[in-house]
């Protein structure tokens, strides 16, 4: 599961440069691969709630956005998840929870059948969900998943926490806009984005307007459905959200 020369971030695979200062440590403890994402502190709680009002859908949720993989290998491995497996799978809401590290549990038998058979076929028999708090962010933080093609009793886990800090701190240096889950494309109208960022810099509606080449009411509505989607109070309560959660 070793990177290319060839591996670009446009693709989502984190460039050789960088890797090379990162697998060191994670091959020592024991694990051959990961890809990491940057998981809404929220991601759990709006999973179980399964509302379609949630400003996190559970299709938002089953998304490759933002996700960043050591190798095209894990990069396959985890599209096939996403795609052909996470919606039925048990482990994908019990990773989501942001509170402690999560061993997937790989069956032959029952929901997690599926997720054995896909893993297997890579050789890999340890998924280790570990999430790591954003030291500048109080909306959204990292999680690791790591892969190793050993059992999970075989794996040195002394380092761990200290491992994937620094491996996060290095991510966060070079992709921090990019892993931004509130940044991903498919969560908000772009439009509406650019609307907001004129809201925040004082222009006024019909200022928008123009700007935009869309008409007030136009104007008016995406606003109100960021302000609908953000539980935002007012159009000052507004930008302050955006501002928090990195979005403009």
């Amino acid at each position: 599961m070793q990177n290319s020369e060839s591996d670009s971030l446009a693709e989502f695979v984190i460039s050789p440069l960088i890797l090379q200062t990162m697998m060191p440590a994670i091959s020592q403890l024991g694990f051959a691969g990961f890809w990491f994402q940057g998981i809404p502190n929220r991601a759990s709680q709006d999973f179980l709630l399964n509302s379609k009002k949630s400003i996190l859908s559970r299709r938002m949720l089953y998304s490759s956005g933002g996700v960043y993989s050591s190798s095209r290998t894990v990069q396959k491995l985890q599209r096939q998840y996403i795609e052909q497996v996470a919606a039925r799978d048990c482990n994908f809401g019990h990773a989501l929870n942001l509170e402690q590290a999560y061993y997937y549990q790989l069956s032959g038998s029952g929901q997690a059948k599926k997720a054995h058979k896909l893993f297997n076929t890579y050789g890999i028999k340890t998924v280790l969900s570990y999430p790591v708090r954003h030291y500048a962010s109080e909306a959204w933080s990292g999680r690791f998943t790591l892969l190793s093609k050993d059992k999970d009793t075989q794996l040195n886990l002394v380092h761990l926490e200290t491992s994937m800090k620094r491996a996060q701190s290095t991510l966060l240096e070079h992709y921090h806009h990019q892993l931004n889950p509130y940044r991903q494309a498919t969560l908000f109208n772009q439009t509406a984005i650019k609307a907001l960022k004129m809201v925040a810099r004082g222009l006024q509606n019909s200022e928008i307007s123009e700007e935009l080449h869309i008409t007030i009411r136009g104007v008016e509505y995406h606003l109100e459905t960021m302000r609908n989607k953000l539980s935002a109070s007012n159009r000052a309560n507004l930008v302050h959200i955006a501002h928090q959660l990195e979005i403009i």
